[in-house]
């Protein structure tokens, strides 16, 4: 049978850099790689919030993406 093996985990930080000319907001995406695979969603919650004081852009979404190995 075949199971799933972390391999790595990265943490994506959605900003709003502003608005567009039509009002609309405008969002980048930054990418932080080595997080651990392990880490529950009150780590990454509190990683993503020191990350986001540190920024002049507030922070909409917070996304953990998982890179798994099927073996």
């Amino acid at each position: 049978m075949a199971a799933y093996t972390p391999e790595a985990s990265r943490l994506a930080l959605k900003i709003q850099t502003g608005t567009s000319e039509q009002g609309k907001p405008v969002y980048r995406t930054l990418h932080f790689s080595g997080l651990d695979a392990a880490a529950g969603a009150d780590d990454v919650e509190a990683v993503a919030s020191a990350l986001g004081a540190l920024l002049a852009y507030p922070v909409s979404a917070v996304s953990k993406i998982d890179t798994d190995l099927v073996a």
